[in-house]
């Protein structure tokens, strides 16, 4: 976790907000008025999609491509869409299913790879906050990680997965639990906080 003291802050004011989120820097959400945009217009998008998908679902279809410029057409996500909040950094591989609930609260990138099932309610967290500092806290100031789900992976129901965690090829996370670091690939994990079960 990188110092936030005055000359780190006098040195993030020269930073466009994006290049602070991407080299996980911190920043004050409640200053910055381009990200409280885009969520509040990401909100709204997809309560449309939803609301659209309870009368038409090939057409919430068509407004979710609108809105996910980089979905391919053999991936799927389930509607309702709980949130998801920053669409230009959200990428998906090819023939990946998505079910129901999908909640991804993220300034930083997320990328899920292709032919991967991501369960029921799952949750995708790329913002962190001080752990030990009540005061930075108090101030809003946040970081991004990134999150990154590899190839063939399996997510079962109401995982979640907590900022900068990276997932190799081929994981199996169990139902449930809370993914709070990085495992390699071929394996199997679950829990709260998640541990290896079975590395194949």
């Amino acid at each position: 976790m990188r110092m936030l003291d005055e000359a780190e802050k006098l040195r993030l004011a020269k930073l466009s907000i994006f290049d602070k989120i991407n080299k996980g820097d911190w920043y004050q959400y409640s200053k910055e008025v381009e990200l409280q945009k885009i969520v509040k217009n990401s909100s709204q998008k997809i309560s449309e999609i939803n609301d659209k998908a309870k009368e038409n679902i090939d057409e919430a279809r068509k407004l979710l491509e609108d809105f996910l410029p980089n979905l391919p057409q053999s991936s799927e996500i389930y509607f309702p869409i709980t949130a998801l909040e920053y669409p230009n950094r959200f990428k998906v591989g090819e023939n990946t299913f998505i079910n129901s609930g999908l909640q991804i609260i993220s300034a930083g990138k997320v990328k899920i790879g292709k032919n991967c099932f991501i369960g029921p309610n799952c949750q995708l967290f790329t913002p962190n906050h001080h752990a030990k500092d009540v005061f930075l806290r108090r101030e809003g100031w946040q970081y991004d990680g990134p999150i990154v789900i590899g190839n063939d992976c399996w997510l079962g129901g109401s995982v979640i997965l907590l900022p900068g965690v990276s997932l190799g090829d081929d994981v199996v996370v169990g139902a449930g639990s809370v993914v709070t670091k990085s495992f390699p690939s071929h394996c199997m994990i679950a829990g709260n906080p998640a541990r290896l079960i079975r590395n194949e």
